[in-house]
C-alpha cells in the first residue's frame, strides 16, 4: 500500500466517506457532506481523488487488500493448512451477505453509473484485481501442496469471483430470500479446491 494510502488525513477521508454511506447511502452522500464530516476542505480531498466516484473505488480496493492481507497472513501463520486459510476467506467475505455492507452498496452505486468511462475503467480493474487476486490465493495453495495443480487456477478464481457478485446482488435483490450461508460457501469452496 502506498504512503498516500497510510496517511492519516487520507485514512480520515475514508473513514468519514464509509460512515456517511451507511447512514445516507452514496447517491445521498455529497463532497459537502465529506468535507464536513472529515474536517477537509475540497482541496486537500482533491489532492488524494479527483470525484467522490473515485474516492468510493478506494474504499472497495482498501476492503478487497485488507481481505488478502488477512489470507496471507493466516497462510504464513497456519504452516499450510487450506481449511484454516479457506475459514478466514469465508469470514472476511461474510459481509457480502449483508444487504447494508458498505461494499455492496458501493458496488451496486459504481454498477449503475459505468457507462462513465472512469468508472467504467475503475470496475473493470477491480474486476481484474479480484480475479487476480484469488488466483494468487489459489497458487499459494497448490505451492504449499493443499490444492491440486490439476485445478486451473484462473477459472476456479473466475468461479469465485462470479459466485462472490451473485450473492452481493442478491443481497441488494431478495435480501430476505434464503440464499448460501457463509459456512455453505465454505464448503463449496473447500470442495471445489480439494477435488483431484
Amino acid at each position: 500500500m502506498s504512503s498516500i494510502h497510510q496517511n492519516p488525513s487520507f485514512q480520515l477521508l475514508l473513514t468519514a466517506t464509509e460512515e456517511l454511506i451507511l447512514e445516507k447511502g452514496c447517491q445521498q452522500t455529497t463532497l459537502q457532506d465529506i468535507m464536513k464530516r472529515s474536517g477537509l476542505s475540497k482541496g486537500a480531498i482533491y489532492h488524494y481523488v479527483k470525484s467522490k466516484d473515485e474516492l468510493l473505488g478506494l474504499l472497495l480496493q482498501r476492503r478487497f487488500a485488507a481481505i488478502s492481507q488477512r489470507f496471507y497472513q493466516t497462510v504464513r501463520e497456519g504452516g499450510g493448512e487450506l481449511a484454516e486459510a479457506l475459514g478466514t476467506i469465508s469470514q472476511s467475505l461474510s459481509h457480502v451477505h449483508d444487504p447494508r455492507d458498505v461494499t455492496n452498496l458501493i458496488l451496486i452505486y459504481l454498477l449503475s453509473k459505468r457507462e462513465d468511462p472512469v468508472i467504467g475503467d475503475m470496475l473493470s480493474r477491480l474486476h481484474a484485481e479480484s480475479i487476480q487476486t484469488s488466483k494468487e490465493w489459489i497458487e499459494v495453495g497448490q505451492k504449499a501442496g493443499v490444492i491440486p495443480e490439476s485445478l486451473d487456477a484462473e477459472k476456479i478464481a473466475i468461479l469465485f469471483t462470479m459466485i462472490t457478485y451473485g450473492i452481493r446482488m442478491k443481497t441488494q435483490i431478495a435480501p430476505e430470500a434464503k440464499g448460501l450461508s457463509v459456512d455453505e460457501v465454505h464448503q463449496i469452496m473447500h470442495q471445489t479446491l480439494t477435488k483431484n
